[in-house]
């Protein structure tokens, strides 16, 4: 009699097939997930450094004994010396500093998202400038207002706000519901 290995040695093509199809899935949820979390880390970080660098330029204008203006383009802060009615747009100085968002990051939010946060009447990037004013044992920073960033087209907000009852920066981001504070 003569011996018939049934045995299989390797796998089918359907089978190979079904394992890369669920793998392929899998990997572009996974890729969506990455994208989403790489974006919710950048808007952050924005507004990490946004308050960072207005707290610097608010003990800048105390150590110097000056005041500094802050002037919002789309995607620039620029700092001047002098108050912010001082001197005409078009004349103006070169900046004393100036702090740049990465594409596609701009100093913009929707009004539904601006609105919600508590300090919405003094958006400082739709004004004519903010003063950061020499204050003894106290920042120079505005009594409140806030700054809001908007990640390209997408539903992604941070910024920071300035309220009368506290005399620091507070970083904030829009997840799902509402504002929460980092």
């Amino acid at each position: 009699m003569l011996k018939v290995d049934t045995k299989k040695k390797g796998y089918t093509l359907v089978e190979v097939l079904v394992v890369m199809s669920i793998m392929g899935i899998l990997s572009a949820m996974g890729a969506a997930s990455l994208r989403n979390a790489v974006i919710n880390n950048r808007i952050r970080g924005y507004a990490q450094n946004t308050a960072a660098f207005l707290e610097r330029i608010a003990a800048d204008a105390n150590r110097m004994s000056k005041t500094l203006c802050m002037k919002a383009d789309n995607d620039t802060l620029k700092v001047y010396e002098g108050d912010c009615g001082s001197s005409s747009s078009s004349a103006q100085p070169a900046p004393y500093d100036r702090y740049e968002l990465e594409s596609p990051a701009t100093f913009n939010c929707l009004s539904d998202y601006r609105n919600d946060i508590d300090v919405a009447e003094n958006d400082w990037t739709r004004s004519n400038g903010v003063e950061f004013q020499p204050r003894i044992g106290l920042s120079a920073l505005p009594s409140k207002g806030f700054i809001c960033i908007q990640y390209g087209s997408s539903r992604n907000f941070a910024g920071v706000k300035k309220t009368a009852d506290k005399n620091q920066l507070v970083p904030i981001w829009h997840v799902g519901a509402g504002w929460q504070e980092l």
